[in-house]
């Protein structure tokens, strides 16, 4: 349909609903796909909304258009951003646009295919199957949602952005049969590489001198905290393991972190759990290469960075069968488990009996793994090629 002979630069747009970093890996994943974008001598702009609460953190990104919501403000609605892609649309060649349900993508969407533009659509777990089975009212919203918009949205989209096999299957599981690629997010593996994992008790004095298993990523039902906290339970009434301490870092998902701290009190974990609220920056990267292990034991994950970031800082990783990260079995760099109180304590005993130079091996084969399959360079590679597929009119592969 969009027979295109594409050799020189394109002009690419990204849409989202919002910008700011306390949002966690779609936005990141843009910014970093689109920064070396535009290195690689390629136009790249951002579009999304802002609400009164955010940082205005775009300021130090080149071409990024954030703008007003109007009501209802719950569904990022922003005429503003609609008047503005329409605008500038004659002037890109492709379109990118993340989530699903919300205003900014039925606009970015209705625009493009009114003038007749390729867009790459990015559900970025919007659609994946735990979320939807275990919120059965949002469920009944989201599916007359799809029905009305969300199948036409998908239909109508050059390709499907999936982040993992898993999430590509989990399309084609639902009845979806627009062409899917999957493109996984990436890591930034000299980034990670620096840091003092000392600094970390610098921040935190109570991680001196202490076995430390941290969990860092959104406070949410799906990321398995209702198995983990009584988990760590059983883990510190050994003996052995009675100095471990678990460390908690992540923003709070729509106050969730309420009932963490209420499991915490249930349990009489005070001072075994030390809660940090969002990290960022040196805070973060300190506390990803102090760590001696780190858990993810999610429900559901369409990807999961901060796996990959673990990865990278060289750290252990304990998940579970229902994210995509089946290789960190398969290269020894962690264990893979069923989501389940049971196997988690299991595999967090495990690890942690292992002697401090086995921890290491086990980390330096997750670093290679990291460095191998999930640079930037490898996912820009992979998204550029994805966009030439597209504008020259050829097929879209599954895993280019």
């Amino acid at each position: 349909m969009y027979a295109l002979n594409f050799e020189t630069s394109m002009n690419i747009c990204f849409v989202l609903p919002y910008f700011a970093d306390r949002f966690g890996g779609p936005v990141t994943v843009v910014k970093n796909i689109g920064r070396r974008i535009n290195e690689n001598g390629h136009s790249v702009s951002y579009w999304a909304t802002s609400g009164q609460s955010d940082s205005q953190e775009w300021l130090a990104v080149e071409d990024a258009h954030i703008f007003s919501r109007n009501w209802p403000h719950s569904w990022h609605r922003s005429t503003a951003l609609a008047r503005g892609l329409s605008e500038r649309i004659a002037s890109f060649d492709i379109m990118h646009i993340s989530a699903m349900w919300l205003h900014p993508t039925y606009a970015a969407s209705r625009i493009a295919r009114g003038n007749r533009l390729p867009y790459i659509l990015r559900p970025a777990g919007c659609l994946e199957p735990w979320r939807l089975r275990n919120t059965p009212l949002k469920w009944l919203k989201k599916k007359a949602y799809l029905k009305l918009l969300g199948k036409s949205i998908m239909g109508r989209a050059a390709c499907v952005h999936a982040a993992s096999a898993q999430e590509g299957g989990n399309f084609r599981g639902a009845g979806y049969r627009c062409p899917v690629t999957v493109i996984p997010n990436g890591v930034d593996t000299e980034e990670f590489t620096s840091g003092d994992g000392c600094k970390a008790e610098g921040y935190w004095p109570e991680l001196k001198e202490r076995p430390v298993v941290l969990f860092m990523s959104r406070l949410s039902p799906e990321k398995g905290l209702d198995i983990l906290v009584p988990a760590w339970a059983e883990i510190v009434k050994s003996r052995l393991h009675k100095d471990a301490l678990l460390v908690i870092a992540g923003p709070d998902d729509r106050g969730y972190q309420k009932r963490v701290e209420a499991m915490i009190d249930r349990c009489n974990l005070a001072s075994d759990v030390c809660m940090t609220g969002m990290v960022r920056g040196s805070k973060k990267l300190a506390l990803l290469r102090r760590a001696d292990i780190f858990v993810l034991p999610s429900y559901s994950e369409n990807f999961g960075i901060v796996v990959a970031e673990a990865l990278a800082c060289g750290a252990p990783v304990i998940t579970t069968t229902e994210t995509p990260w089946e290789q960190v079995r398969q290269v020894d760099a962690g264990r893979c488990i069923p989501p389940r109180r049971h196997e988690l304590v299991q595999a967090m005993r495990e690890l942690l009996d292992m002697s401090t130079s086995q921890r290491k091996a086990m980390g330096q084969r997750g670093r290679n793994l990291v460095e191998k399959d999930y640079s930037w360079d490898a996912i820009v590679d992979k998204f550029l090629a994805v966009c030439n597929c597209i504008l020259d009119g050829k097929p879209i592969p599954f895993q280019p």
